[in-house]
């Protein structure tokens, strides 16, 4: 786990209607600002809200938010352009060549309140098992057979 993860405020989970609400809405927000688009492999869900866990943190919050922020994966081909509206993540770092960090922020994504962390892995890296086997480890589902819990919000096959 990365050191700044551990480092968690304490934080109240929401009841479950208002996360599947909240996952809703950011599963169709995610859907159409990406799609269509050949380049999208796939795209999933994890973390805190497919987990039920989603919630609010106590001040001063994680990350620059009081809640709990959406986790999306997008597998795209190894020539997939990042859209120029994302703000890439200093912090999102599992794979120890930097190159394949492709993690970015969008503030507020859901309710001008909730923030949505997307994390791009290219096709020929989804590929390789030295790197399915580190992005395992650090809670990312490459692979179908994952045991980290994940929703597939779109699949191109």
């Amino acid at each position: 786990m990365e050191p700044h993860l551990k480092t968690r405020p304490k934080k109240t989970i929401f009841p479950e209607e208002k996360i599947t609400d909240l996952r809703n809405q950011a599963v169709e927000k995610i859907k159409s600002s990406f799609l269509p688009d050949n380049k999208i492999i796939k795209i999933v869900l994890m973390g805190s809200s497919v987990k039920n866990s989603f919630g609010q943190y106590e001040p001063p919050g994680f990350r620059g938010s009081l809640f709990s922020d959406f986790d999306f994966i997008i597998f795209v081909e190894d020539d997939y352009q990042i859209p120029g509206w994302l703000n890439r993540e200093p912090d999102g770092k599992p794979f120890p060549d930097d190159k394949m960090n492709l993690a970015y922020r969008n503030k507020k994504f859901i309710q001008n309140k909730y923030d949505a962390e997307i994390f791009f892995i290219r096709q020929s890296n989804l590929k390789n098992p030295k790197v399915q086997a580190l992005g395992e480890q650090a809670g990312i589902p490459m692979t179908t057979e994952s045991e980290n819990k994940f929703l597939v919000v779109y699949s191109k096959n």
